[in-house]
């Protein structure tokens, strides 16, 4: 029983990590927030998000203008380590925010401030569109106001992982 649910919520927060990702790419050029944020990120710059022991990874690199996702970096800039699955899967499923998170010690970062920042603000902004209302009011203390339909961004997204657009880049 143990290890189907850690295989559950090894799979889930995989799933949510692709869509995390696909909507910082879908956002960046549908709300203003995300495209001032990404205007100031340095060229280069790169996020690791590694999730528990063997759980899922997100490598992404800000490079030519698009946010990239890569198999691995040599170093990243900013990296997030959550310390364990079970946290990992309260953290992508709206059952805990970042900062109630850092409030318990779940995960630890390496980085510039300003990098840790920038990934902090723009992971609410993210929240603020994929999670509806009653979550969004339990995990964020200001919820960010869409710019936007969200479920626009649920059709962008879906689309791109139709046309395979945010596939890992070489």
């Amino acid at each position: 029983m143990q290890r189907m649910k850690r295989f559950f919520q090894k799979l889930t927060v995989g799933i949510v990590l692709r869509v995390v990702h696909a909507a910082l790419v879908e956002l960046k050029s549908q709300d203003t927030r995300v495209a001032e944020e990404f205007a100031r990120m340095p060229e280069g710059l790169s996020y690791s998000i590694y999730t528990g022991h063997n759980g899922p990874v997100l490598h992404v690199i800000w490079q030519g203008g698009k946010l990239r996702r890569v198999r691995s970096l040599q170093k990243a800039g900013c990296t997030l380590h959550i310390k364990s699955m079970p946290l990992s899967f309260r953290l992508f499923t709206g059952q805990m925010g970042l900062a109630q998170a850092y409030a318990a010690h779940a995960f630890t970062m390496a980085g510039e401030v300003a990098d840790v920042m920038r990934l902090a603000r723009l992971v609410n902004i993210v929240e603020s569109y994929l999670f509806p209302n009653i979550i969004n009011r339990r995990i964020m203390t200001d919820i960010p106001a869409p710019q936007l339909c969200f479920l626009r961004t649920y059709a962008r997204i879906a689309w791109g992982f139709l046309t395979f657009k945010y596939r890992i880049s070489a």
